[in-house]
């Protein structure tokens, strides 16, 4: 998924790249990129981008927004409860005691 960060004029967007690519993106960026541990992405820029800090909050606020993505292994695990026709169903199928 393509993510974005803006910090002042400086908005940074990343895109997903194929594998092998590496990180195609200026000295501030790729630094981050690299040390967020990412290995294959583009990067688009736009603003006053020489503005160094700006630039590495830009990148920083977009690197937040992709460790909120939730993939399978972080999903809290469901409990399935019977539906009430299977609950009757099961009550119904239960053998009772005739008593004389």
């Amino acid at each position: 998924c393509k993510v974005s960060g803006k910090c002042g004029s400086v908005r940074v967007r990343l895109i997903p790249a194929p594998r092998g690519s590496g990180i195609v993106a200026s000295l501030i960026p790729k630094k981050l990129l690299t040390m967020a541990g990412v290995e294959d992405v583009y990067s688009s820029t736009t603003g006053h981008s020489r503005t160094r800090g700006n630039l590495a909050m830009a990148v920083y606020y977009a690197l937040i927004k992709t460790s909120s993505f939730l993939s399978p292994e972080l999903w809290t695990p469901t409990h399935f409860t019977p539906t009430p026709q299977q609950e009757h169903t099961d009550f119904l199928a239960k053998k009772s005691v005739i008593r004389n």
